[in-house]
């Protein structure tokens, strides 16, 4: 019996330790991820908890078999971890704690799995894994959405497909949301850039997935999305170009980037007022104002702790009912994950997201004008399309949008990590 046992151990290590079962997993929880809104309208709210638990154990095993190539030290980022502590503190002082329970949960748990592929696969082979995802969430959406638009000419309910294809008025895929299709287009779109640039794939697949990517971006015809677009092309341009200049040069060229996009924003804060004033007029952002304005009343009732950590709002719940009320529509988000994050948890808890954005945003921008490679061109670009979506939309702070957010910081605090190991 103990050979048996010996046997079964020997069986389990080398299966759960073996590249490919790395591979897989990575594919599997990154599609999970990307696929929360269609895995919960198929199986609903218990299905996709069932599969997230399922992973987190699996995951669980890998980093066990693979524990002696783990980099412990640099497994878990020390602003990510003050972040989530603090989240989960606020259970104590919530409002509304069997909400904050349920929050907090979804938090860790896509928190956890994305420390753990990152922790068993480089950057490369996570862009690659990304990248086989995308292309087929793009294709499916693409796929139902010419069904819905075109072959029924009707909804897709269940799926929250609405059949807009032929109007014009923006389509959603399997994403839930247009905005959501149009920053998950986006994402595609870098990251397939970053696999032609890098030759990970062949030169036709690279070419019919930029394609793709792009006819998404144009499709989901989101006012957010385009000017997050324009924002990134931007910052790609910088990036692309610090990275030819010599190290003095670069440091100067940033410095001036920097101080411009500071002075910047401090001209548009000065001018805010005839700012709104003159966007007034557009109904996407007199939606968002009218949130927004609730958003910081409430939040002032409550400004250092906030209302306690919840994630997706919850529409039967107070506070959120009365700004869904207020606004004339359903929300299960803030819209803004500033603002988000300063109802939730309050100014601590805004400052140490702020202080994790920072940090991973300056590891990251570091590598990529520092490194040879444009594999590291990937993380600063997503973190970006992710703070510039995240003035008008709360994506960043829950489910896929936090599952990225979370492995651009891990990823990026391996690579450029205070805590090595001394020899």
């Amino acid at each position: 019996m103990t050979t048996n046992t010996t046997s079964l151990a020997e069986a389990a290590y080398a299966f759960f330790s073996h590249a490919r079962f790395a591979r897989a997993m990575s594919i599997l929880v990154i599609a999970t991820a990307l696929g929360t809104h269609l895995l919960r309208s198929l199986v609903g709210t218990a299905g996709l908890t069932a599969i997230v638990v399922s992973e987190i154990v699996l995951c669980a095993l890998m980093l066990i078999a693979r524990r002696r190539v783990v980099r412990w030290n640099a497994f878990l980022p020390i602003s990510l971890a003050v972040f989530v502590v603090w989240c989960a503190m606020s259970y104590f002082w919530s409002y509304y704690p069997k909400a904050s329970l349920v929050g907090i949960a979804s938090q860790l748990s896509f928190a956890v799995l994305a420390l753990a592929i990152s922790a068993t696969r480089d950057t490369i082979q996570l862009i690659r894994a990304i990248g086989d995802v995308l292309r087929v969430f793009l294709a499916t959406s693409l796929a139902l959405e010419i069904f819905a638009g075109v072959l029924i000419d009707g909804p897709i309910e269940f799926l929250g497909i609405r059949g807009n294809l032929v109007t014009g008025e923006g389509i959603q895929g399997v994403f839930g949301s247009r905005n959501s299709f149009m920053l998950v287009s986006l994402i595609a779109l870098v990251t397939f850039v970053i696999e032609w640039r890098t030759k990970s794939v062949t030169r036709q697949v690279a070419g019919w997935s930029i394609f793709g990517a792009a006819l998404c971006v144009l499709l989901a015809a989101s006012p957010v999305g385009f000017v997050t677009a324009f924002v990134i092309a931007v910052i790609a341009a910088l990036l692309f170009a610090l990275r030819k200049m010599e190290p003095a040069v670069r440091r100067g060229t940033e410095i001036a980037a920097a101080s411009a996009a500071g002075l910047g924003l401090i001209v548009a804060w000065a001018l805010r007022g005839s700012i709104l004033e003159a966007l007034s007029s557009s109904p996407v952002l007199q939606y968002r104002l009218s949130l927004w304005s609730e958003e910081l009343r409430l939040a002032a009732m409550k400004p250092l702790e906030g209302w306690g950590w919840v994630g997706l709002w919850p529409r039967k719940t107070q506070p959120f009912t009365v700004m869904n009320s207020g606004s004339g529509d359903i929300h299960n988000s803030g819209l803004n994950i500033f603002l988000d994050t300063w109802l939730q948890v309050g100014i601590v808890g805004l400052a140490l997201l702020v202080i994790l954005l920072g940090f991973a945003y300056a590891r990251s921008w570091s590598l990529a004008t520092s490194k040879k490679s444009e594999i590291y061109l990937w993380s600063p670009l997503v973190l970006s399309l992710m703070i510039v979506s995240g003035l008008a939309e709360s994506t960043a702070l829950t489910e896929w949008g936090w599952f990225f957010v979370v492995l651009i910081v891990a990823r990026s605090s391996a690579e450029l990590s205070w805590r090595r190991i001394k020899n």
